[in-house]
């Protein structure tokens, strides 16, 4: 299988690789934006459209349902067709379906027009991903322009709450939709211009079958997920578990069999690749999973209001961008495995001080000192993970590779919600009693019971110090792979 190469008269195309960085970045920064901002307009949509409560929580969950299920899918069509050519169709697609959603009249329309989003933004992310890295082939500057798009990605994370309410105090909740569409018509305008074209000359078909399997054994798994998360084990959540792992075994069998598959196994065999994923995997099961503990620290364990406790949370989320930043800078300056490394041991540091937490107003400087060690640590880290795997794969299954990788830290998070949230609900029930259900009920009830809401408290907070033991252990496992993996580095 061989890849393409860009012809004479697309040349101009790569010689501004700055801007085409920033045009892949635009919209990855959109697509960040859109994961979260819809919270804030779901109370004004709800009052205006009237759904039920399932469709509540379709019009919220169906974005990331799709962006998951989709991405690995998404990335092997963008090798085949030509990642360029993907990213333009998906900037229209996106655009248009996001003019539909800001003008829906029915629930269903947001939840259709969300679900073609999701998919649109599962093709744009491995595609410019996997552009990154023809558009700046000397591996330390991959990972600095791999750095910076991470950080505009963030920077839509963050943002997302900030411009959500921004927009709807001026204007009706369908504007946070539009929001999209002048971002992806500039991206469809500009990307023939400014973005080189790379696919694979022979790959073969998209097997439907694989495709369907991926899609499936990925939402039935993520659902299971959210189910036990959000109202603990069910036998819902056990059959969608089961099923969804059982048909990601037949996906993987399959993949084995195919000539050309959907997803190449045989990365995973590269030297250093699998635990490389394990660490990517594992680190995003920390985040994921502690994040669930933050706001209820700081606003029912501390009394914050929410805008003061999203305050304490500004710092660890300028640590993490600027970090994404820092760290490919300080790979120009030493071994990148060196790098890694050193930030691997600040994050480890950020689970050290959850350690430390207490209910009183001391703890608040343990929690945030945390946060921003642990988010600064991933920060810097993560555009070299990111890069150890793609670099590894084929160029004509980079979009692939990337994916993969994507998608292995969506679970990641997923997961981290369900085991961690489960430590902490074991150590919260153990001193509040068995019959007490979770920490959410019992802050509801303490709320006019100083004495309870004191135990309650002090138990949720134990929990929080012993998910910061979890998070220690984990990552000392962390980094024994990361060190297992520099030693086995060309």
């Amino acid at each position: 299988m061989t890849a393409t190469e860009p012809r004479a008269g697309n040349a101009v195309r790569t010689l501004s690789p700055r801007l085409a960085l920033v045009l892949l970045a635009l919209p990855s920064m959109l697509i960040a934006i859109d994961i979260s901002v819809l919270s804030v307009a779901l109370p004004q949509m709800a009052a205006d459209l009237r759904p039920t409560p399932a469709e509540l929580l379709w019009m919220n969950d169906i974005y990331g349902f799709m962006v998951g299920g989709t991405m690995i899918t998404m990335g092997a069509i963008g090798d085949r067709i030509g990642r360029r050519r993907l990213i333009v169709w998906c900037s229209a697609v996106f655009a248009l379906a996001s003019a539909v959603a800001a003008f829906a009249v029915e629930p269903w329309m947001i939840i259709a027009m969300r679900a073609v989003m999701g998919v649109a933004g599962a093709a744009i992310m491995p595609a410019s991903m996997a552009l990154i890295g023809r558009l700046f082939p000397d591996p330390k500057q991959t990972v600095r322009a791999m750095g910076a798009y991470m950080a505009c990605f963030l920077t839509g994370m963050a943002a997302a709450p900030l411009i959500g309410g921004l927009m709807m105090a001026q204007w009706w909740w369908g504007s946070v939709f539009l929001l999209g569409v002048p971002v992806m018509l500039v991206t469809l305008l500009l990307a023939p211009r400014l973005l080189p074209e790379y696919r694979a000359e022979s790959a073969g078909r998209i097997d439907l079958l694989s495709a369907a399997l991926c899609l499936a054994s990925i939402l039935l798994v993520v659902a299971a997920l959210k189910l036990l998360v959000n109202s603990g084990w069910s036998w819902e959540a056990g059959a969608a578990a089961a099923a969804g792992l059982g048909l990601g075994w037949v996906f993987v069998r399959r993949q084995r069999a195919l000539d050309d598959p959907l997803v190449d196994l045989a990365l995973l065999r590269r030297p250093g690749v699998a635990r490389v994923m394990w660490v990517l995997f594992l680190t995003a099961l920390l985040m994921g999973g502690t994040s669930l503990f933050w706001a209820f620290y700081l606003q029912d364990v501390q009394g914050l209001t929410p805008l003061s406790a999203a305050l304490w949370l500004l710092p660890s989320t300028v640590a993490m961008m600027c970090a994404s930043n820092l760290g490919p800078w300080l790979g120009q300056r030493m071994a990148p495995a060196k790098v890694v490394m050193i930030s691997l041991a600040v994050m480890t540091a950020g689970f050290a001080c959850y350690t430390t937490a207490t209910s009183g107003p001391a703890g608040i400087a343990a929690m945030v000192a945390g946060s921003v060690l642990a988010t600064a640590g991933i920060g810097a880290a993560f555009p070299f993970l990111m890069n150890d795997v793609i670099s590894r794969a084929p160029q004509e299954r980079a979009g692939s590779a990337a994916s993969f990788v994507q998608t292995a830290n969506e679970i990641g998070i997923a997961t981290g919600l369900v085991v961690l949230g489960s430590v902490g609900t074991v150590v919260y029930r153990s001193r509040m009693g068995a019959d007490s259900g979770s920490w959410v009920d019992g802050f509801r009830d303490a709320a006019l019971n100083p004495e309870l809401l004191q135990r309650v408290s002090e138990s949720f907070t134990a929990g929080f110090r012993t998910v910061g033991l979890t998070g220690l252990a984990v990552m000392a496992v962390v980094l024994v792979l990361y060190a297992a993996r520099a030693r086995t580095a060309d």
